[in-house]
């Protein structure tokens, strides 16, 4: 216990990857496989989960420092002022992130947030990006697009202050796909507009990853066998074509 927050070491091992028990075709599996890649000195690194299936993937043998905290922002923040030479990263889920978004709005701590997102409410997913413009470093990313999310991770490496990334994870069971989809699926998302690709530094927009092609919503809809009304698909379809197009413009709606 720290400052009222549950905290609990899980592991620390030679090995990126030993084991995992996650579902086939985890998308939150895939986006910590990624991170782990890229960072450079992970003796150096604490990495911070919230509850549930990312820390389960904590359980997984990793080369690293891992903790598991109910509140993980709190906790790295903690963990950051007490230690400036480490690097700190939180990996934690859209529900903790939902919850606890206030602690990163206020923090100017020297750490990387990941929200691990795979929210999926009818048709519209849930973003955090507009809602921390303070961060030094903020973007959207998805693990389709693995390229663009490892100049996003390195890139924010460079930097110091609180940077955010808000990482497409699909999921299998929650959306309802086959799990040797789970690419595919994260490609239509940002062909579709859903779940467009951008970044924010010093307060300029910019979008990182433009589809080869546009998809429509109502495309997306029924692969995932979602149905809404006629006008409720109207307006999630004028809702992604809009906010396309502010990103375009260098605006966030």
């Amino acid at each position: 216990m720290c400052n009222g927050v549950f905290m609990e070491i899980l592991t620390k091992t030679d090995h990126v990857f030993e084991s995992t028990d996650s579902c086939l075709g985890c998308g939150v599996t895939l986006g910590l496989k990624f991170i782990l890649q890229s960072v450079e000195n992970l003796k150096n690194t604490v990495l911070v989960v919230s509850p549930g299936e990312v820390a389960e993937l904590g359980k997984s043998h990793l080369r690293l420092n891992v903790i598991k905290s109910d509140n993980p922002a709190a906790t790295a923040i903690g963990i950051a002022n007490a230690r400036p030479d480490i690097n700190v990263i939180v990996y934690a889920s859209d529900g903790i992130t939902f919850s606890t978004l206030s602690t990163v709005l206020s923090s100017e701590a020297n750490i990387l947030y990941i929200c691990c997102n795979n929210s999926l409410q009818p048709g519209r997913m849930k973003e955090f990006v507009p809602l921390v413009r303070n961060a030094s470093y903020a973007a959207t990313a998805s693990i389709s697009y693995y390229e663009d999310f490892i100049s996003k991770l390195k890139k924010s490496f460079l930097k110091t202050g609180t940077r955010f990334i808000d990482l497409l994870t699909p999921c299998p069971s929650r959306w309802g796909f086959e799990p040797s989809n789970t690419i595919e699926m994260g490609r239509m998302a940002t062909e579709s507009y859903l779940w467009p690709i951008y970044e924010v530094e010093k307060g300029a927009v910019s979008v990182t990853k433009t589809p080869p092609h546009n998809e429509p919503v109502k495309r997306i809809l029924e692969i995932l066998k979602m149905s809404l009304p006629e006008d409720k698909e109207r307006d999630l379809q004028d809702y992604a074509n809009r906010k396309w197009k502010a990103l375009n413009d260098g605006k966030l709606i």
